[in-house]
């Protein structure tokens, strides 16, 4: 195993809000995250200044800084192909790494890993482009979805267990510009994994707004939230003139109209902590000094903070912040519902799940529920990637070989099954055809209820193509695949058990994936649902569709030339001359020449010959087997890298 003597795991929530850091020693699975301090805080405002002296200035001190050149506060997005973006980030993350190094909370000839956390509803493209970013300033940078940090914090901590989290968990992450919303199954994010533009900064500029709103409602006489004049002395208040200049600053001065909205999410935190306390009294958390003319003081209790978030708001397509909240709340409740998905438990997590409705509404949309949340949710995230990353060095060879195995081993695994599957199906459908299709078509023709032989033919070939492409012939073509699956499943477990006792983990921890189709076996799909976000039926109609699809199109020789009427026509020619065979109505006397016995002997002689041209078409066509082995092989790819990550909790 390997030496991790002087290995450093730190985990770096990077919010748009907010930054934490915290570390773990990588040799020792015990040690609870500690934090790294920035400007003496374990957690700090996701600030940064430019001072035309002083250089480059971050967290808090950014936010204080009276002559600053530029102030950057929640920057965070997803604008990646910006170069300015990019450039703030960097500088960002740059300065965090430098304040470590010089404040010696970090030493350069350790071994860092960073692991920075990005938002679930993130795409593949988008985490590949941040880690690019970070890995420009940070060694060994790692980007983890948040919701597998939130979950293993939550383990480890005694939030959850082992065994709930073998179930499935909803983490709510609520942040300062988005909310995110992932069902985790055993550390694996699976079919709900979205973010939506809902995010508590809103919650802050509207808290700007109605302080301004407030001040001219007084001056104007139209109050209808408060009497402020109730709270504040005359010479408090300002006037219209001093409203209109406020405004006008604050639009033509980004840095006064971050610092303001600053002081508003200081406002904001502080009635979320004491919220009985400010019902109907104003938080007071200072003032932010505007040109020495001006002493802005954010206006927040109760009734304010009511209105606000009850208020349709341009940004959420006039929706209120609880309405939208609520809305996509319900969103993912019907997804759930529409796969029976039942989770364990609810976890919000993010520094704006203090906010108390936020528990109140999830508890109301999800009753049956358990609804957690950690004590200090602005660090557990920053705690749960320390703790992830200390799991993903631990087991980094491990997922080596399973890695390795799936590169190496698994296609041609596959690959070895497919000739005995395609025997057995062509054996299978032969079975269907003759007993399904050929059998009842003859009778029909016996009890002359088909007038010709030509049109039997063409009965025959038309009830085969009903047959193949209807229910019955998909379930003999899934049922075969399925077994087949499962036999393939069973050496792809063979392999990875050797791996397993390599790490002591107990057999069988790469289990075969669960297949059940439910009612999903009836019909070759047209069209692909997206409702159905698990893609198993989706799989293995795509399966279906690709057999099916070879057969069709080789049927009418597959019939023909497998001799199905041949014995028939012999029969016929007996009594009624060549001459007539085809296209004569022959009378009723001669066709009961062919009893039940002739055509269950017809049906045992032309079944091989029949399962014969079945499996020559099958074959002849050689892209099937590649197509089936590349479907099955990232279907089980997928599977087992599933399982890999479940096994990492085991081995750390």
């Amino acid at each position: 195993m390997q030496d991790y003597h002087n290995t450093r795991i730190i985990g770096f929530d990077l919010g748009h809000g907010e930054t934490a850091l915290t570390w773990v020693r990588a040799d020792n699975q015990e040690n609870s995250p500690q934090s790294l301090l920035i400007n003496n805080r374990k957690s700090q405002i996701t600030a940064i200044a430019h001072h035309p002296q002083r250089g480059i200035i971050i967290g808090e001190m950014a936010c204080q800084l009276s002559d600053a050149s530029i102030l950057e506060i929640a920057f965070k997005t997803r604008k990646f192909q910006d170069f300015s973006y990019q450039k703030t980030i960097e500088q960002f993350v740059n300065a965090i790494y430098q304040h470590l190094i010089d404040t010696n909370q970090i030493q350069t000839e350790d071994t860092n890993y960073f692991f920075v956390g990005c938002p679930s509803g993130w795409w593949i493209e988008e985490i590949q482009s941040y880690k690019q970013i970070l890995s420009e300033t940070v060694p060994n940078a790692t980007v983890v979805k948040e919701s597998r940090a939130a979950l293993m914090h939550a383990k480890e901590s005694g939030i959850f267990t082992i065994q709930e989290l073998e179930k499935s968990v909803l983490v709510i992450d609520i942040g300062s510009s988005t909310t995110d919303y992932t069902l985790v199954k055993g550390m694996a994010d699976t079919p709900i994994d979205f973010g939506h533009d809902l995010g508590a900064s809103l919650i802050e500029k509207e808290i700007l707004k109605k302080t301004l709103e407030l001040h001219r409602q007084y001056r104007e006489k139209r109050e209808d939230i408060i009497k402020l004049g109730k709270y504040l002395n005359e010479e408090e208040i300002w006037t219209l003139e001093e409203i209109d200049k406020l405004e006008t600053i604050l639009q033509q001065s980004p840095i006064y109209r971050n610092r303001c909205e600053l002081r508003c999410r200081k406002a904001k935190e502080e009635y979320f902590n004491y919220q009985d306390t400010y019902q109907d009294d104003f938080v007071n958390v200072g003032s932010e000094d505007i040109q020495r003319k001006f002493k802005f003081s954010p206006l927040v209790n109760g009734k304010i903070i009511n209105a606000i978030l009850n208020q349709p708001l341009q940004q959420l397509d006039n929706k209120s912040w609880r309405d939208d909240f609520s809305s996509q709340l319900k969103v993912v409740k019907r997804k759930l519902d529409e796969q029976s998905i039942i989770p364990s438990a609810i976890l919000l997590t993010g520094s704006a799940s203090k906010m108390g409705f936020v528990m109140e509404m999830s508890q109301e949309t999800f009753p049956n529920l358990p609804c957690k949340r950690d004590g200090e949710p602005e660090l557990c995230i920053a705690r749960g990637l320390a703790r992830w990353g200390r799991v993903y060095i631990r087991t980094s060879g491990f997922m080596d070989e399973i890695s390795k195995f799936l590169d190496n081993e698994l296609t041609g695994i596959v690959g070895n099954h497919v000739p005995a599957f395609l025997d057995k199906l062509s054996e299978e459908l032969a079975n269907g055809l003759v007993e399904e299709v050929v059998k009842p078509c003859v009778k029909s023709w016996r009890n002359r209820e088909i007038v010709t032989l030509k049109a039997l033919e063409l009965e025959i070939e038309n009830k085969a193509k009903t047959w193949l492409t209807g229910s019955d012939g998909n379930s003999k073509v899934t049922k075969c695949l399925l077994a087949w699956l499962g036999n393939v499943q069973d050496e792809v477990r063979e392999k990875t058990d050797s791996i397993c006792s390599k790490y002591g983990l107990p057999l069988g921890t790469f289990g075969s994936k669960t297949i059940d189709l439910g009612d999903h076996t009836g019909k070759v799909p047209t069209s692909i649902s997206f409702d159905d976000l698990s893609g198993l039926s989706v799989f293995v109609g795509h399966l279906v569709a690709i057999i099916v699809g070879v057969v069709l199109a080789g049927l009418f020789h597959v019939i023909i030339f497998a001799g199905i009427i041949a014995p028939i026509i012999g029969i016929v020619v007996y009594f009624a001359g060549e001459s007539l065979v085809k296209e004569t109505d022959i009378p009723g006397w001669v066709r009961k020449f062919v009893s039940d016995s002739r055509i269950n002997d017809l049906a045992r002689q032309k079944k091989p010959e029949l399962q014969n041209k079945i499996h020559e078409t099958l074959t002849k066509d050689p892209t099937i087997a590649i197509k089936l082995g590349k479907s099955i092989s990232e279907w089980l790819k997928e599977t087992v890298q599933e399982q890999a990550d479940r096994a990492r909790l085991l081995i750390a």
